[in-house]
């Protein structure tokens, strides 16, 4: 069965408030009537609803865990097959958020909620655009886009998305990545995640070479944190894919042997 995709304009977000943020409520399609654009799109949902319902049931996987992102990510993205162009509309990220599935969002994120200073939910549901990292589905849209492998066959259920759990699976590394504006470079965030990821982290650590290493979190934001400057002196667009892991591997290593400033 498919939904009809809709645009959420900026002129509904008051109905936003309090009580929704908390929970206490739900918005309709109905509610929001008046400020739905229809975007002429339908696609069928369900496989979303049903990743969501197998989390759920699965008693490994808690309320709030950021493991809920590296098991949504790639189902997320296959099942909205969008462009990139489709992708940067805020207003669809808006409604799928707080219509279709704001229980799914309430689930992940109800401990960010804090009635003294709601922004934090907020953007949850009505971030989106040109942050790719704040909106709840959004980012792990994003974070499947910029990290999945194409498969031969071209068919979506073929992709490899390996590289976006890795990222998922290491939640202050995928903060460090996708909270940059380098990130929407695909060859940097691909890079990134192959020499920063845990399993690149502690193949490095087990060879012996660092006899007290920085552990995983810190050496992701530190290499991170030195690339954004680098970056700023360098257009990253006109470096080869090499150049750019070469750079990174670099850094990684100050950190790893406690240069970096």
């Amino acid at each position: 069965m498919t939904t009809e995709l809709y645009r959420l304009q900026s002129a509904g977000h008051p109905m936003i408030d309090e009580a929704f943020l908390s929970g206490d409520r739900d918005l309709t399609e109905d509610d929001l009537r008046p400020y739905l654009t229809p975007l002429g799109k339908s696609i069928d949902l369900t496989p979303i609803d049903d990743q969501f319902e197998e989390i759920r049931e699965d008693d490994t996987i808690g309320a709030q865990d950021s493991q809920i992102d590296a098991e949504l990510a790639s189902t997320l993205h296959k099942t909205l097959d969008l462009t990139r162009n489709e992708a940067s509309d805020a207003g669809l990220w808006h409604y799928l958020c707080v219509v279709r599935f704001s229980d799914l969002v309430h689930y992940r994120w109800d401990h960010v909620y804090d009635p003294e200073d709601p922004d934090n939910m907020e953007e949850k549901f009505l971030k989106a655009g040109a942050d790719i990292y704040s909106n709840a589905l959004h980012r792990l849209w994003w974070a499947a886009e910029l990290t999945y492998e194409e498969a031969e066959s071209g068919d979506p259920e073929d992709r490899d998305y390996e590289r976006t759990r890795q990222v998922l699976d290491f939640q202050e590394l995928a903060n460090d990545i996708f909270d940059r504006w380098f990130a929407r470079y695909r060859p940097v965030a691909v890079a990134c995640v192959d020499l920063l990821c845990h399993e690149a982290l502690n193949e490095i650590k087990e060879e012996g070479e660092y006899s007290d290493p920085p552990s995983n979190s810190e050496v992701a934001s530190d290499t991170t944190t030195l690339l954004r400057e680098e970056l700023t002196v360098r257009r990253v667009e006109a470096m080869e894919e090499d150049e750019i892991v070469d750079t990174i591997r670099t850094l990684r290593e100050e950190v790893l042997c406690g240069e970096a400033e």
